[in-house]
């Protein structure tokens, strides 16, 4: 079964992290890990990771969510280590929001396209990124959404395009089941 492992940190946006949860675990051997027990997210809630961060060696995908604490966690060794091996690997990274900050802080964007909150784009300025755009974007082994307003949630669209890439015959029952069509699609 596909694993798909989902980066959370102190700061992580629920909405990013938990949108992105609830449509994998229906289709996908999906966790959240971290590097402590607990963490708390941007508005407040404490939560358990399900693992820690060397499940992350044995993930199919890596998902990245955004969320106040990114900029902090893009400092964050522990973190930065377990992206660099994902990239080394040739890991596919799904990045949401500013969670594109952690992907350029590990080096996984130079070159690349990648998509970012737009109220966060100078903060990737003191990473190598090839170019800063705005939708769903797949370049290489990174895929990241960011940047624009749209009807559908960020987190859940990266979730389908997950879906889409690793488990293609899940898509239909997913969307069926959570009554969501995905949105989205990747330029």
């Amino acid at each position: 079964m596909t694993r798909v492992v989902l980066l959370a940190y102190p700061g992580v946006d629920e909405l990013d992290l938990f949108g992105a949860y609830a449509v994998l675990a229906k289709a996908v051997d999906a966790r959240i890990t971290a590097a402590r027990p607990q963490v708390t997210g941007s508005a407040g809630i404490l939560f358990a990771a399900t693992d820690g961060l060397s499940v992350a060696a044995d993930a199919d995908a890596l998902v990245v969510p955004g969320g106040r604490g990114a900029r902090d966690a893009a400092a964050d060794p522990e973190l930065l280590h377990v992206l660099r091996a994902a990239g080394s690997r040739g890991t596919a990274v799904f990045s949401v929001c500013s969670g594109a900050l952690l992907v350029a802080a590990a080096g996984l964007a130079a070159g690349r396209r990648l998509a970012v909150h737009r109220n966060k784009r100078t903060l990737l300025a003191g990473y190598p990124v090839g170019e800063v755009v705005t939708g769903l974007v797949r370049d290489g082994q990174l895929r990241s959404v960011g940047g624009d307003r749209q009807a559908s949630v960020k987190a859940v669209d990266i979730a389908f395009r997950v879906l889409a890439e690793f488990a293609p015959d899940t898509v239909d029952a997913v969307s069926a089941r959570t009554e969501i069509l995905p949105g989205r699609v990747p330029s």
